[in-house]
């Protein structure tokens, strides 16, 4: 096939599933749906390098297609003084309260110095979801446009950040890149030298005080680069919602501790890890060969069993055969 040619075939086959998408979404107009949101502001700051805003939001959309329950809050922009888009990277954390009800934390990260912000833009729908009623995607469009000014003075009282390196006796070392605080939500940026590139995770909380917040959970932000899969030296953002309020403590008061790290249960194993398991696995008739490789791969062995309460149990009985886990703790004084 000549090259034009492909690129035409490419073009109209792109149109085609654009098009197939486009009759399998139903696009809902404003009048066809009705909610009583409210979008109430608990806390808003920006420094030279952030904007941070805290609100919650109650109530639910309700549509011609089904309600749409998950949170509301679609596209949020800083604006700076002349109306101009200034957002930069963004990072939001939308929890859960109750049906209907949720708590709202985002950070945008800019130069908010030299270009200073005067409001967030909140806008609520701009959402898709699946409707039962009609087995499409319902698309709805932003319903209400919240905004909220920020005040006239730079705090400098959001971003608590420590350059410091802890190394813990195991080898393990650490650096906490950004920790940025709100009345009621960490987001901690911290990197990690790992004991090789496999596939770890971290059991980590933040100190405050005499206190400790377990973090809801992590993730590795840029983990679709290639390279930062393959390297040992690997950064992961951390989120701990309910904390103390930052503002309150003294210098001094909050760490971010790292107990551990763990590898995550691998879809294959080397042959000492295969000898911890082949006994169970056999005792369920699973039959294992190495792999050109060398590795014996079971997850899909075990789905094929097609018993949810087998496959419960082996997953559960190989995690903690091939279990391991290196120990900190690394612990850094962000504040």
């Amino acid at each position: 096939m000549k090259k034009n040619t492909f690129i035409y075939v490419i073009i109209v086959l792109s149109l085609i599933v654009s098009a197939f998408a486009f009759l399998n979404r139903i696009y809902l107009s404003q009048s066809e749906q009705s909610n009583d949101i409210t979008v109430n502001l608990q806390w808003i700051s920006y420094d030279a390098k952030h904007v941070a805003i805290e609100y919650d939001v109650n109530g639910l959309i309700e549509t011609s297609q089904g309600n749409y329950f998950e949170c509301p809050v679609g596209n949020s922009v800083v604006l700076n003084s002349n109306g101009e888009d200034i957002t930069g990277e963004t990072f939001i954390s939308c929890r859960f309260v109750s049906e209907g009800q949720y708590h709202v934390t985002q950070f945008f990260y800019n130069d908010f110095q030299n270009n200073v912000p005067g409001k967030v833009e909140i806008n609520i729908g701009d959402k898709v979801f699946f409707s039962h009623e009609s087995g499409k995607e319902v698309y709805i469009p932003v319903l209400q446009t919240i905004n909220f000014d920020l005040p006239k003075d730079i705090s400098n009282s959001t971003e608590l950040f420590s350059n410091k390196i802890a190394i813990a006796e195991s080898g393990l070392d650490m650096v906490v890149s950004q920790a940025n605080f709100t009345p009621r939500l960490a987001k901690v940026d911290a990197c990690i030298t790992l004991p090789d590139n496999g596939d770890w995770g971290i059991d980590a909380y933040v100190k405050m005080s005499d206190e400790k917040f377990t973090i809801d959970y992590w993730q590795i932000p840029n983990f679709r680069e290639p390279e930062v899969l393959q390297n040992k030296y690997r950064c992961f953002t951390t989120v701990t919602s309910s904390v103390s309020d930052f503002r309150n403590l003294q210098s001094g008061d909050i760490s971010f501790v790292v107990n551990k790290v763990y590898r995550n249960m691998p879809d294959c194993t080397d042959k000492s890890g295969f000898e911890k398991i082949k006994g169970e696995l056999e005792s369920y008739g699973i039959n294992l060969e190495p792999d050109p490789a060398g590795y014996y791969c079971f997850t899909g062995a075990i789905m094929d069993l097609g018993d949810a309460e087998s496959n419960a149990h082996l997953f559960t009985y190989i995690r903690e055969a091939l279990k391991e886990e290196v120990e900190g703790p690394l612990t850094i004084t962000i504040k």
